[in-house]
């Protein structure tokens, strides 16, 4: 079987996650109906009854289900990788993946798998996690449901605030505070029956160096928080000595990670010409190379901390003493 991704073009990846009720289904058969050049594969945490559009169902086997415009869909009942293995091994022709998580699933687990497993990067990039919220419910929804509707937020790319439309501008304004507060990372779009415009929600790139680099710009030194999920954003212009900051980062993530969902930045490594992008997902990690320095702009180290009853002095303290030393020497 031909396949329309050589194995030096990775088929891009789109985690759709947000609490019940919040229009993931919807959004899901927006964007096949929106893109009917484009071959899915669809990955959904739980069935029931389909939540396809019925119409488009024309068979199923080894749970796939075959759909009339191309694209096939199955059930995430084993472990991710299996699935993915799977579906590469039976119908490598696919052009986008869609995973579409439960209204009470962690999104984090299901983007370590493209982050940790050498053989799934090889094969898949992942572009964004979609987090819907249901902007009528969400203060009742954090209320009652605080853990995993937050973490959700906290650990999406994009929030998109549906049913706009139920709510007054006033009301938005404040919802969109309020998912801020939680993520100041996200971008942050409104709509109504899961339609948004003026994004292209298949090609987001939420992980790209560029974006990351376009992104971490815009976020300021300042302290978030929702109740016990916060983020903390440092900013330093005293470069990072590169040993001392990784061996850091690998006790915090893989000793003392509980409670850290997202870390994302843009370093200054000292002897380092170019700009170095760092993410984390669960505590699964990666340093890439960004772009170089411009000559008349000073080199500034910025980074962001999302998770849980996270310490800032801590943070700060241990940011500090991952600093290169010779720097504060020549000053």
């Amino acid at each position: 079987m031909t396949t329309k991704n050589p194995t030096h073009a990775k088929t891009p990846v789109t985690i759709i996650t947000g609490f019940l009720g919040a229009g993931k289904t919807t959004l899901l058969n927006h964007l096949i109906a929106q893109h009917p050049q484009t071959k899915f594969a669809i990955i959904e945490n739980e069935f029931g009854e389909v939540p396809i559009d019925n119409e488009l169902v024309v068979g199923a086997g080894d749970g796939i289900f075959e759909l009339s415009n191309g694209c096939i869909c199955c059930t995430l009942n084993v472990e991710l990788g299996k699935v993915l293995r799977h579906l590469v091994d039976k119908f490598q022709d696919f052009d986008h993946l869609i995973i579409e998580t439960t209204g009470v699933a962690d999104p984090a687990g299901v983007a370590a798998a493209f982050v940790s497993d050498m053989k799934v990067q090889n094969r898949f990039e992942l572009d964004s996690t979609l987090c819907l919220v249901d902007a009528a419910h969400l203060e009742t929804t954090l209320a009652s449901n605080d853990d995993v509707a937050a973490q959700q937020i906290a650990f999406a790319d994009v929030l998109l605030l549906n049913k706009a439309d139920q709510v007054s501008a006033k009301q938005l304004t404040q919802i969109q505070q309020m998912a801020t507060s939680i993520n100041p990372y996200a971008q942050v779009v409104a709509g109504t029956f899961a339609q948004f415009k003026g994004i292209d929600l298949l090609a987001v790139k939420a992980h790209q160096t560029a974006t990351i680099e376009q992104k971490t710009q815009q976020i300021r030194p300042l302290l978030h928080h929702h109740a016990q999920l916060v983020s903390h954003s440092f900013s330093f212009d005293a470069p990072f000595d590169e040993d001392k900051f990784k061996m850091w980062i690998y006790q915090l993530l893989h000793i003392q990670s509980k409670g850290i969902y997202r870390i994302k930045g843009v370093l200054h490594f000292a002897n380092k010409e170019k700009k170095i992008v760092f993410q984390s997902v669960k505590n699964q990690f990666v340093f890439e190379e960004g772009s170089t320095w411009e000559e008349n702009q000073t080199p500034t180290s910025k980074i962001v901390f999302i998770g849980n009853s996270l310490n800032e002095k801590i943070l700060r303290r241990r940011l500090h003493s991952c600093l290169d030393k010779s720097y504060f020497a020549k000053i």
